[in-house]
């Protein structure tokens, strides 16, 4: 029984994320900037609001999963720093990727599928809270220049606020707008997925031993400090387990884009990607006979 609960979680992300691979492989026409934008800047805020406003909990539990995903980041960052500055390496080369996680593309589909519409919810909570994190923290690691600003003009940050606002307040959405939003945000989880399977195409498929080395203490890492932090935190059941699952996936996508955008060794960090994302795929099945 549990084999198919997984299958059933694992199946439809990996099905979609290939479609977008072997579609980039077969060399058809595929925008993946474009698709991206879509998917974060349309069709996700429109999803987040939708669910958000639609769903009733305690400002309480918004606030503790959000702190907790924050602190999961920051002891995370604090360790990989340590270990870079041992190694040598150029933190503003390699932080980033290391500490990010890709709770979009990938975990939203996976919490969705393995956790249903709260665990969707709860999810979306620790997405725009590394959105927040990647445009402020990230962005000055990388370029240098701090841009909270930015952090703060993401239409997904809006949808959460406003999402949150209309919970909290009990404040039900005209049946005209669910319906309009709800049909305008079903298209961001394929979309999502499509473009990380693209994405995935478009790096150099390399397995160097310190990528492997990287990917596999990451992992480990990240599930071993998220449950330590639900513990602490006393999130519920559902929420420790979307915690965990958000924290396991793989390093961003955007990690390595921003690489390229800012010359911080973009061909290392498209390696890290891939073979982190590799990582999960042959994981996930065991995290989640762990967690359901």
């Amino acid at each position: 029984m549990i084999g198919v609960a997984i299958l059933e979680v694992v199946f439809p992300v990996f099905v979609l994320a290939g479609l977008g691979f072997l579609w980039i492989k077969r060399g058809w026409a595929f925008d993946i900037a474009f698709v991206t934008r879509l998917a974060l800047d349309f069709a996700t805020p429109c999803l987040v609001f939708g669910k958000m406003a639609a769903t009733r909990f305690e400002p309480d539990v918004f606030w503790t999963l959000a702190g907790a995903t924050v602190a999961l980041y920051a002891i995370i960052a604090t360790i990989f720093a340590l270990l870079l500055k041992a190694l040598w390496l150029n933190q503003r080369d390699f932080l980033l990727p290391l500490v990010s996680a890709n709770t979009g593309n990938m975990g939203l589909p996976l919490c969705l599928f393995a956790f249903g519409e709260q665990g969707l919810v709860y999810a979306i909570v620790i997405f725009a809270t590394m959105i927040m994190l990647q445009f402020t923290f990230g962005l000055w690691l990388v370029s240098g220049e701090a841009s909270p600003m930015k952090a703060l003009r993401h239409p997904l940050l809006h949808a959460a606020v406003f999402g949150m606002a209309f919970s909290w307040a009990g404040i039900d959405l005209p049946g005209w707008i669910a319906n309009t939003l709800d049909l305008a945000g079903q298209p961001a989880i394929p979309l999502m997925l499509l473009a990380l399977g693209a994405s995935m195409a478009t790096l150099p498929a390399i397995f160097p031993r310190r990528a492997i080395a990287f990917s596999v203490f990451k992992l480990a890492l990240s599930g071993a400090v998220a449950y330590a932090i639900a513990r602490a935190a006393g999130l519920s059941e559902l929420a420790s387990d979307v915690f965990v699952l958000q924290a396991v996936t793989p390093m961003a996508v955007t990690a390595y884009m921003l690489a390229e955008r800012y010359g911080r060794s973009p061909a290392e960090v498209a390696q890290l990607v891939m073979v982190s994302t590799a990582l999960v795929a042959i994981a996930l099945p065991g995290v989640l006979w762990m967690i359901l």
